[in-house]
């Protein structure tokens, strides 16, 4: 970075900071909001899971009425099996047959998961920014 960039960030970084505060806030809010529009979703798809395997993933079970704050975590089971591969660190002690049970679903199924996971990554990116803008330019 030239000199002028680094002055210009030393300058504005908490301006800066608080553009990505704000950016991240509305990611928030959005994700609350989606995470609400989405719960018949869930619903839909624990229905298709417990139609062929009986039960629920026990993940599933254990976060499904623990509210907002859980709601990532009631959904890991789906999104490791959609993101990761049978057998792997990820996936371990998950059934293989469930994996490709779920990998297999129709888009329309599980498109919101992905949805959930894309607005989780922004949001840590924006919190990332906004933290590098106020403290990095300290260091220089």
């Amino acid at each position: 970075m030239t000199f002028s960039a680094i002055n210009f960030l030393t300058i504005h970084r908490v301006e800066i900071a608080g553009i990505f505060l704000i950016l991240g806030i509305i990611n928030y809010v959005s994700y609350v909001i989606y995470d609400k529009l989405t719960k018949r979703k869930f619903m839909t798809l624990c229905s298709l899971f417990v139609d062929k395997f009986g039960a629920r993933p026990a993940e599933v079970l254990i976060y499904q009425d623990g509210g907002f704050f859980f709601s990532f975590m009631r959904d890991a089971f789906f999104i490791k099996a959609l993101y990761f591969k049978e057998n792997s660190f990820h996936t371990r002690g998950m059934d293989n047959e469930q994996i490709r049970f779920i990998k297999e679903l129709p888009n329309q199924y599980t498109d919101w998961l992905r949805v959930k996971v894309r607005l989780s990554v922004v949001g840590i990116i924006f919190l990332f920014m906004m933290l590098s803008a106020f403290y990095l330019p300290t260091f220089i």
